[in-house]
């Protein structure tokens, strides 16, 4: 493929971060499924929801979607970056959990959940405030409007410019990715990309910034469902 012209680098391995974080008026909007917060649950119960942080060691990444396996076990995906598989990573309220696998080769891994944990269809919409929820996978064409969610920079929106993309990181080319103009900045990979309630992918990388613009790189999560036997956890 002809080389995109930007200098592209992984997000969870910027030298910089921005002082300030601006609140940059979305150009186009797929945020037609917005929902009130869903009900409060008991102390002892953890919310997972996407778009909202986990650390792993050294990096923060992002909840990018809630997900069962086959046999009915329940996770979430978030970002290859945040550790191998056996790696401890750790939610926001200090609640830990473990990789049990993590490919490179997609840009996700997989954490297990525990029994206290509540799998929510919901992604966070940060500045914009409530919820949306995720009410399948059905694939956006090029030139569609898209918005993605991260803790770093929030809810951004942008739309899809291109499919099949080859993109070169420290590890290795990735292969399959889907190219879009909203912004993103470290500690967002692994977060959920979406169009009118219809997961679209997970971050795994891009260039530029939120501040002066930028291009993101996204996994298409149609693909991972399959190859992982997954299904995603929807409202």
């Amino acid at each position: 493929m002809t080389p995109i012209p930007h200098t592209l680098r992984l997000l969870g391995a910027a030298l910089l971060a921005l002082a300030t974080l601006l609140a940059l008026a979305p150009t186009a909007s797929a945020d037609t499924g917005r929902t009130a917060a869903p009900p409060p649950t008991a102390d002892d119960t953890v919310e997972i929801m996407a778009g909202n942080p986990v650390y792993g060691t050294g990096t923060r990444c992002t909840i990018g979607a809630t997900v069962r396996t086959a046999d009915g076990t329940g996770g979430f995906l978030t970002a290859a970056t945040c550790g191998p598989a056996g790696a401890t990573v750790r939610l926001s309220n200090g609640e830990t959990g473990v990789i049990v696998w993590s490919s490179r080769e997609d840009g996700v891994a997989f954490v297990r959940a525990k029994e206290n944990w509540i799998l929510t269809p919901y992604a966070n919409r940060y500045q914009g405030g409530g919820h949306l929820t995720i009410r399948g996978s059905q694939e956006a064409p090029v030139g569609a409007a898209v918005c993605r969610s991260g803790p770093t920079t929030g809810w951004r929106c942008g739309t899809i410019q291109a499919k099949n993309q080859t993109v070169a990181f420290p590890w290795g080319a990735m292969r399959g990715l889907t190219r879009i103009s909203a912004c993103a900045e470290p500690g967002d990979e692994g977060g959920p990309v979406y169009r009118d309630g219809q997961l679209q992918g997970l971050i795994v990388g891009g260039s530029g910034n939120c501040r002066t613009g930028g291009t993101t790189f996204f996994k298409p999560i149609n693909p991972i469902l399959h190859k992982y036997n997954l299904r995603l956890v929807t409202g």
